[in-house]
């Protein structure tokens, strides 16, 4: 396997910082006015995490490519890590939203598009009722609150290495068997985390038995395949039996399918044909505008239904959950854009892309594996593919060269690969390096990023 010195790597992230700056004069102006009066001179602080000195005010974002206040336009392959997972152009979503928002935007009452939107997530995800909410989050946080109410339980279980938002309950990680807050997170600071959540590996079955045995759980909240801390595909046999110890143990199974879309138009669970208690959908669900949905089965839906009474469930929503304008851009997205024709095109440029990545890796020689999701595609800096959190997070790979190799997001290698790329107009997530396909990406796109990671492995290898 080919070392590579930390000198080259700190010298060549030297070099392209200067060059982002430099290349950036409006980014940067915008970025020092608005310290004076946003937290850390942007809207959400996490937009911080992008590489450079200073992010990237965006301008406009037309098909699959973003243009920033300097002019520089920029393939996006981070999508809105899936909030924009189909582009940024389309018009079948703005024109329902600009069509109905004359309308009234937010009335606290129900639409016929919501009955609409309502039948189509029934036919699609095989759950019989449905609520529509402003983000995933939000989704996560009622379906445990529901699962609570039904199962008269208060432990919830979640994965190790998992992300669900800023529920708190999933803002914990297991260190060493020991239930932790996420030393990351903002979330809860509670003396014992482990009162309020079991955290376990993904892919163990003894443990996941272990876990539900005391009849204790509420639910366990999951992803399909994890996804947070690289793609994590489940064994064979996994799901079943997840879906068996829940119900021989009386706990809810809650879906969260949020990153898990990218799989095809019913996500995981139905490329899987997985069976589930709730299941949980967002950015992506609106094309990119905000909304959120989440289902729940018939057994669930007829112990809230007599439940009494019914609409005084504080705690469920909010004064804008299912606002008139998110069902009709819900509507328009699944009708125009969430569908099987679009991941035709989506998935084989996907696996084009991965292919690429892995030749490259394979005539460097380096330890590193590439990953795909649908039309989701990343590398990362180990030679085996992790198969739980503990893995990805904890374990370095025996053919890893130390901390360099290491994924994290402000490893040397992360921050070279995201600014040499940047520098060259091609946007990955910034938490790791995950690129999407949408249905506007074209083949032109794929080899030119293609192109462009081998120039700079080249040049870390030379």
């Amino acid at each position: 396997m080919v070392s590579i010195e930390s000198s080259k790597i700190n010298g060549i992230v030297e070099r392209e910082e200067s060059r982002y700056v430099a290349e950036r004069p409006k980014s940067q102006a915008l970025f020092e006015r608005a310290k004076k009066s946003l937290l850390g001179g942007v809207p959400m602080t996490w937009m911080n995490v992008w590489p450079g000195a200073f992010p990237i005010f965006v301008k406009e974002g037309k098909g699959t490519y973003l243009t920033d206040v300097d002019g520089h336009r920029y393939l996006d392959l981070c999508l809105g890590d899936t909030g924009a997972m189909f582009g940024y152009s389309q018009t079948a979503v703005f024109e329902a939203i600009k069509e109905h928002m004359p309308k009234g935007m937010a009335h606290m009452l129900p639409t016929e598009d919501s009955i609409w939107v309502g039948e189509e997530l029934k036919r699609r995800f095989k759950l019989p009722y449905w609520q529509i909410v402003m983000t995933a989050t939000d989704a996560n946080r009622f379906a445990i609150h529901v699962a609570r109410e039904v199962t008269g339980r208060k432990l919830i279980l979640v994965y190790n290495g998992c992300y669900h938002g800023s529920v708190d309950e999933a803002l914990v990680v297991l260190l060493e068997g020991i239930t932790i807050n996420n030393p990351y997170s903002m979330g809860p600071r509670l003396d014992n985390p482990e009162q309020m959540t079991r955290v376990i590996e993904f892919n163990d079955i003894d443990a996941l038995e272990k876990a539900l045995s005391p009849q204790d759980i509420a639910c366990v909240l999951a992803e399909p395949a994890m996804t947070d801390v690289g793609i994590i595909h489940p064994d064979p046999g996994y799901h079943a039996a997840l879906r068996d110890l829940t119900r021989r143990f009386g706990t809810l199974l809650i879906l969260d399918e949020t990153h898990c879309l990218c799989a095809g138009p019913a996500g995981l669970t139905g490329e899987l044909g997985l069976e589930t208690d709730m299941l949980v959908l967002g950015k992506a669900i609106a094309a990119g505008f905000p909304a959120a949905v989440f289902g729940f089965s018939q057994e669930i839906g007829d112990k809230l239904n007599a439940r009494i009474p019914w609409q005084n469930f504080f705690g469920f929503g909010g004064t804008l959950s299912g606002n008139a304008t998110a069902a009709t851009a819900i509507k328009a997205a699944l009708e125009h854009v969430i569908t099987q024709s679009n991941y035709d095109k989506m998935i084989p440029l996907a696996q084009r892309l991965a292919e690429g990545i892995e030749k490259i890796i394979k005539d460097a020689d380096l330890p590193w594996y590439v990953a795909r999701l649908g039309c989701r595609v990343e590398f990362r800096f180990r030679a085996t593919q992790p198969k739980n959190g503990r893995e990805a997070l904890f374990e370095e790979d025996a053919s890893n060269q130390g901390d360099l190799l290491t994924d994290g997001l402000t490893g040397p290698l992360e921050k070279l690969i995201h600014i040499y790329l940047a520098n060259r107009g091609i946007l990955l997530s910034p938490y790791h390096d995950m690129a999407l396909i949408s249905p506007e990406t074209t083949s032109d796109d794929v080899d030119y990023y293609i192109k462009i990671l081998a120039e700079c492995v080249n040049e870390l290898i030379a």
